[in-house]
């Protein structure tokens, strides 16, 4: 059981990597394997052709067999005795009759006994085309499971780097956070607000590193959808007064993992305010079924990047969080799409899924 689960793709990328490494080994092969088979059955008919001149040749001296049939056939200028030739009744080949200028001999192999020499023919080559097809089947996705070792260490040497870092931050983060309200309670300055939200940054990005490296557990219970937003849109409008938030939320509640949900909004609502123009706006609705959040920004280069790791439309940020929202999203089964238009940036969320559904 160990050797077979690390054998087989432990998330999402390896099962990608491993698919699209099997096909473009599996249809190559296949491919050429394809031709070579296509060239070795005409080959083989070929000499199945051969054969039956050779029978056909033999068949003129001694005239002994049943499986050939005789014409006599009236030509004007006979000039390809003892070639191997083709019509609509089979192969054939005309001999000369001794002391007759224009009539000849036509000795037919027939149509039907050639047919059933080629049937034979494919379906000897079939089989073994279908034997061939599952080593080859076999033979792929050992290559593919080799071909992606060492995208394996590296994601895991990646995770490892990723791990250690959120871990060591933990420390520091928690530290900073226990003396920023101990100032607080002291001192009542603005100067420690500007630094609270900074640690809250801090303390995101520490949080979008584990989704990236480690398997989603999901507990299940009820959420204030409509609450969960209003407090997410709250924090992250006091840390950006100049952006103008516009809000249509109705009461809806959700079946799923609250620290996921969570996570999702924190994301999806923070790249909104980041990711805004000077003075820009940020609209959410939430109804029935789907949650929409749209803020201006400036062109997307490409909206079909936007959720892969690491891809940046910015200098801002490490392109970390609409991937862990693409991550968290497919967790829930819920489904994520983004859009550019007009100048606003869209991301819609719809909640149906096999993990969570919606109900008011």
């Amino acid at each position: 059981m160990s050797l077979i689960s690390k054998i087989l793709p432990k998330n999402q990328y390896e099962k990608e990597a491993i698919i699209k490494a099997f096909l473009i080994f599996f249809m190559t092969i296949e491919l050429l394997v394809s031709v070579i088979f296509i060239l070795l059955i005409r080959i083989e008919i070929d000499h199945q052709k051969h054969n039956i001149f050779l029978e056909l040749v033999n068949y003129s001296y001694t005239f002994k067999g049943e499986k050939y049939k005789l014409e006599l056939v009236e030509v004007e200028k006979p000039n390809h005795f003892y070639q191997l030739m083709e019509d609509e009744n089979g192969l054939y080949i005309i001999i000369p009759i001794p002391g007759v200028e224009k009539d000849v001999l036509k000795i037919i192999y027939p149509k039907e006994k050639f047919q059933e020499d080629v049937k034979g023919i494919f379906y000897d080559y079939g089989v073994y085309f279908i034997g061939f097809t599952l080593v080859n089947l076999i033979l792929s996705f050992g290559l593919a499971l080799y071909a992606i070792t060492p995208l394996r260490k590296a994601v895991e040497l990646i995770s490892d780097v990723a791990r250690d870092i959120a871990h060591d931050m933990n420390t520091p983060i928690t530290s900073l956070i226990i003396n920023l309200k101990l100032l607080k309670k002291k001192y009542n300055d603005e100067s420690i607000d500007r630094m609270e939200m900074a640690v809250n940054q801090l303390r995101y990005l520490s949080k979008n590193l584990n989704p990236l490296t480690e398997e989603v557990l999901l507990k299940q219970e009820e959420i204030n959808l409509k609450k969960l937003v209003t407090e997410v849109l709250k924090d992250f409008a006091s840390m950006y007064p100049d952006i103008e938030v516009e809000t249509n939320l109705q009461d809806v509640k959700v079946l799923a993992d609250r620290r996921v949900v969570r996570r999702i909004l924190d994301n999806v609502i923070s790249n909104a305010f980041k990711h805004n123009v000077k003075n820009g706006k940020v609209k959410v609705f939430l109804r029935e079924g789907e949650l929409i959040v749209e803020n201006t920004s400036k062109p997307v280069r490409d909206i079909n990047k936007i959720f892969e790791r690491f891809y940046r439309e910015s200098q801002r940020g490490m392109g970390l969080g609409l991937a862990v929202v693409k991550k968290l999203i497919h967790e829930l089964g819920w489904k994520v799409k983004a859009e550019y238009k007009d100048g606003m940036f869209r991301i819609k969320i719809v909640f149906h899924g096999r993990e969570g559904g919606y109900r008011n």
